[in-house]
């Protein structure tokens, strides 16, 4: 007996869901590989299942710091042609997350997620699909956010 409280075990499951997709971006040869709308779109599917664990997020992330970073990040994958030949605008991301981190405006493990998909975008294999996809993936990260946003008393 490991003296684990199987409801409290269940919980830490459920809380690293973030975490385990983050390890299976990190493991894939490239981002549209592992990141498809037929993964992530559906009800029930990550970007759901992101949006859910990030509303029981410590610090939480609030809608308007999500949006703050989905416009940044649609904006290098709107633009993704220019991203692909200079990266700059990409890598001009990394900082800004991290203040974001520093300043407890963003859980650690949704950082860890972004940053491993920009990690992907800024590899030579990196296309135009990665980019598409990313954005798309955050589009529904954002749309099932709202879903979950306390609604005002």
């Amino acid at each position: 007996m490991n003296g684990k409280n199987p409801h409290h075990q269940r919980h830490d499951n459920q809380e690293s869901f973030i975490r385990e997709i983050t390890q299976k971006i990190k493991s894939a040869q490239k981002l549209s590989d592992i990141l498809t709308p037929k993964e992530f779109a559906p009800t029930g599917g990550w970007a759901d299942k992101i949006a859910s664990e990030l509303k029981n997020s410590k610090p939480k992330l609030n809608t308007s710091q999500l949006r703050k970073i989905f416009t940044e990040i649609k904006s290098i994958c709107d633009n993704k042609e220019k991203v692909l030949h200079d990266k700059t605008d990409l890598y001009l991301l990394y900082p800004k997350l991290a203040y974001a981190k520093g300043r407890e405006l963003m859980p650690e493990n949704f950082y860890n997620l972004i940053i491993a998909c920009l990690d992907k975008l800024k590899d030579d294999k990196a296309d135009e699909k990665d980019f598409k996809n990313f954005g798309d993936f955050m589009t529904a990260i954002v749309a099932y956010n709202k879903q979950y946003e306390p609604k005002n008393q």
